[in-house]
This record gives C-alpha cells, structure tokens and sequence, in this order.
C-alpha cells in the first residue's frame, strides 16, 4: 500500500520528503531543501549545481454556418474533429521517439509550425476538403501538447511543486483554451466564421516567435547522484561519500557556493535556441518508436489511459453534439448564444484547477509527514474523488436540467462541472505519472494520447446519432454511470501500486528500457 513500512530497500517514486520531525539520520543535511515554508521538504530529484539544469472546441459555436457553407451534415461535422485526432494519434509515437533522442525543443517548434499552417490554411479553406486538410495538418501539432508537455513539469519543478504546476498547465490547455470558442460564435455573426481563424492565426503566430526565442531545452542528462530517490540511511550514506562529506557540503550549499557552477558556463542565448542541443538516449530510433507500446504491460499506464482519456473524451463529444442539442427548438440558439455557453467551462473550469494543483501538493506534504516523512506517489490519487463528484454532478444534472428546458445559464454551470472532472483527473494523471514513472513519463504520456485519440475518432462515427436514438437525458445519464464506474478502477491502485512500481523496475525489459533524461 502507499501507508507503512515495506522490506525492499528501494521502490522508485518512493522518496524521502518532509524532514520536519528529524525522522532520518543528521546527515540528511546534506539534502538540498525548499525554501519558506518547504524549508523541511526535500528536493526531489536533487539538483545539481550545473547552470545549465532546468530545473479544441473553436468549431462547436461554428458548426451551423461550416455546415450550411459547406453544405454536409452533423456526422462529417464531426470527422473535422475525428480526422484531427486520427493524425495526432499517428504522429504521436514519431513525437515521442524524437523527443527521447534528441530533447523536447524542436518537437516544441515544430508543433507550433503545424499549428500556424493549419490555421491559416483553415481560414483560407474555400470547401470541405480543404478545411479537413487543414485540421489534420493542425492535428500534427496536437499530440506535443497533449503528451510531452505533461512531462516538462517533471523536468522543472520537484516533487513538492508539481500538483500546482500541472494545475498551471491544465488551466492553459484545458480552460483558457475555451476562450476562443466563447468568442467565435459572435465573431462569426459579425464578421463571418474565416476571421475566427484569421484571428487565432494572430495568437498563434506570437506563440510561434515565443517558443523560438524562449522555447528552451529542459531535457536534462542528470547524473545518477542527482537524480537518485533517497529512501533510506543507506542511500543518505552513500550521497554523503559522493559528496566528499556532509559538513562541507552542508555549508556549501548554504553559502550558495558550488565547485562545478563556476567551471561550467552557462549556455549563451544563441545556444541556447538551437532546435537540437544533444543525443539523449543511445537508444536506436527503432526500439524508441515500440517503446510507448510497451508500457501498456504495466496495469498503472492502463489506469492513466482511463483516468484521464473518459473524462476528456465525454467533454469532447459534448462539444460535438451542443450545436446538435441546442440549435434546434426548444432552445434554437444561435452561434453567438452557442459560444456564450463555454462562459460556464471556463469559469468553472479555472477555479476547479486551481483548487486541485495547490490540493494535491498539499495532500502530499501532509500525507508524507503522516508516513514519517516519506513520500509515495500513491498520495496524488485521492484527486480521483474530484473526478467522480464532477463529472457525476456534471452529466447527471446537464441530461436532468436539459429535459426539464431549463436556463442555459444553468445549464452552461453544469456544463463547466463537466469539465472540472477532466480538471482533475489531468492534475491527478499528470502529477501520478511524473512521479511514480518519471523516466519514462513521455513514452506513458503519448500512449495515452494514442489511445485517447483512438477513441475519439471512434466515437465521431456514432455519437451524433447515439445522441438521436436515446436521446440527450438518457445519453447523459449513461455517460455519468460509465464515468462513475471508471473511477473505481483506481482502489486497487491505491492498495497495489508500490508493488507495481517494483515489480516495473524489476521487469527485466522495463530495466532496459528505462533511460534517465
């Protein structure tokens, strides 16, 4: 279990974190800490001194004047989303072995290229074969964000920060990305719906020059002294031999002072902003691309793929089938009145956020303390409760409201309930994986993707009309008891997860596979 004590000397993603009650030896000294408030919370992983270390629903307000333009119906509507995500779940293995090799910079700048491409292309789109060209070119951009991002917290910030980071993180990907939905529909009345992309093409053309000039590398080639778990009064020993003595090392790192900052320079800017700045694995590019796949042996990467795909995904079906629902009597909204209901999402959407980033690194502090000061990754999962009470008030009550034809004010609430269970299960995800599996984090984030976008190009075939034959009540309830459902499968990982983290580490491929970055 995550509670209590257990024989093995070591489990990766176990590690020591709150010293606050002097539950180690004295030399646990010589581990670099927080600061303020953390000053007692240990530095997972341990820093180095080297300066060099770092340490989607635009087209649903859209859709009845695409439709009417182009002249199609809801299903092919829908393939604008479905084929997006059939090529970013391709792409995404090719993503994930290049960023293995060769960093996460220059998959970061390709990305935002594809993006700007596919923008403008989509704007220019003068028929409907040509705007999906231009959305599956926008999907070769999408599986950067949705899977190595994840792994850029586990990069820059240590264990004790990352709740709240990934939180960040969920905000920007998840709500403020809604924003431009919430503008489309009265931007698309007034202007026509092209300027919604020429607009965006703006927003992402900045983001483009920002992710060239600042975009920098945070892979990292940690040597085995600092990126080591520190468990134990053997570990702490052995830390303290490297260092050539605990005394001296405490005082240096007090005194700020390191024997390597002053003979290692850091990287000048224009080095800085080279798309590849090193190999970072010797693995051949062959077993990087198989890599991913192999990680679906171990039961915690299934749980990831449930725990966080279902919720997304119901989110996204919603956003397909709202023109579908709500353009038609009684509520007969138009792409203005449609755009206003992302109000709800985002507002929601922002507070759940940033109640679980600051929840979870606090319940992990708290929990460690509780566990005499050591940390198990199993402490992120109680976010998991978030998940079930959102996303349960969420579809129960969008299904109950929307057959009763009640405000869509209230409804648009509910509807960013919706989303505040995908909140959590991101934070939970995101937070869990990067600590219990860090060293493979990007390959356990792009399967997810894979797989995610899998589903979602599957459903596209049939959700609108799952929608028609049983209707929005009985659709949304049945997505409110699947979800429910789902969340349970997190139980027995609560209860099993350590002994899966040893038995990975013990896994005689997985110890192959398994390369520090």
């Amino acid at each position: 279990m995550a509670f209590g004590k257990d024989r093995d000397a070591h489990v990766p993603g176990t590690s020591l974190l709150d010293v606050h009650e002097q539950v180690i030896a004295d030399h646990s000294r010589i581990l670099k800490k927080g600061t303020g408030r953390n000053r007692h919370v240990v530095l997972v992983p341990q820093p180095s001194d080297d300066p060099n270390d770092p340490f989607g629903p635009t087209l649903s307000p859209i859709a009845v004047p695409l439709i009417t333009e182009f002249k199609i119906d809801f299903t092919k509507f829908s393939y604008l989303s479905g084929y997006c995500l059939l090529i970013t779940e391709a792409v995404g293995i090719f993503i994930a072995a290049g960023t293995r090799k060769y960093g996460k910079r220059h998959g970061l700048i390709f990305s935002m290229v594809c993006a700007f491409i596919g923008v403008l292309w989509g704007a220019a789109a003068k028929s409907y074969s040509s705007f999906l060209g231009a959305r599956m070119v926008q999907g070769l951009s999408m599986a950067y964000f949705e899977s190595v991002v994840y792994a850029f917290i586990g990069d820059l910030y240590f264990v004790h920060e990352r709740g709240t980071r990934t939180a960040v993180f969920v905000i920007m990907y998840q709500s403020l990305s809604n924003i431009p939905a919430l503008v489309a529909g009265k931007m698309t009345e007034n202007m026509g719906w092209r300027w919604v992309f020429w607009i965006l093409s703006i927003f992402v053309g900045i983001g483009l020059l920002l992710a060239i000039f600042f975009g920098w590398e945070v892979a990292y080639n940690r040597e085995a002294l600092e990126a080591s778990e520190i468990t134990t009064d053997e570990d702490l020993a052995r830390v303290e031999e490297l260092k050539g003595g605990a005394a001296q090392t405490f005082e240096s790192v007090e005194r700020g002072e390191t024997s390597r900052s002053s003979s290692t320079p850091r990287q000048s800017l224009i080095a800085r902003m080279a798309p590849v700045q090193g190999v970072y694995s010797n693995d051949s590019l062959f077993k990087l691309l198989i890599t991913p796949f192999l990680t679906l042996v171990n039961p915690a990467v299934i749980w990831a793929i449930i725990t966080l795909a279902f919720p997304v995904l119901w989110l996204v079906g919603l956003s397909l089938v709202i023109a579908q629902i709500f353009a038609g009597p009684p509520y007969s909204l138009n792409p203005t009145q449609l755009g206003y209901m992302w109000a709800g999402p985002i507002v929601v959407g922002f507070i759940t956020s940033a109640v679980a980033g600051p929840m979870s690194d606090w319940s992990a502090k708290w929990l460690s303390r509780r566990n005499g000061g050591k940390y198990e990754p199993e402490f992120r999962l109680y976010l998991v409760l978030g998940i079930a009470v959102f996303c349960g008030l969420g579809y129960y009550l969008f299904g109950y409201l929307f057959s009763k034809g009640v405000s869509v004010v209230a409804i648009s609430v509910i509807f960013g309930f919706a989303l505040g269970g995908a909140q959590f299960s991101a934070v939970c995800v995101g937070s869990y994986v990067n600590d219990a599996y860090q060293n493979i984090g990007v390959e356990i984030f792009i399967i997810i993707m894979v797989v995610k976008n899998f589903l979602f190009y599957g459903f596209t075939q049939f959700i609108n009309e799952w929608v028609v034959v049983q209707g929005p009540k009985i659709f949304f309830y049945t997505v409110g008891g699947i979800q429910l459902a789902l969340c349970c499968f997190t139980i027995p990982l609560y209860v099993y997860g350590k002994r899966l983290r040893l038995w990975w580490h013990r896994l005689p491929y997985a110890q192959r596979l398994i390369a520090k970055v």
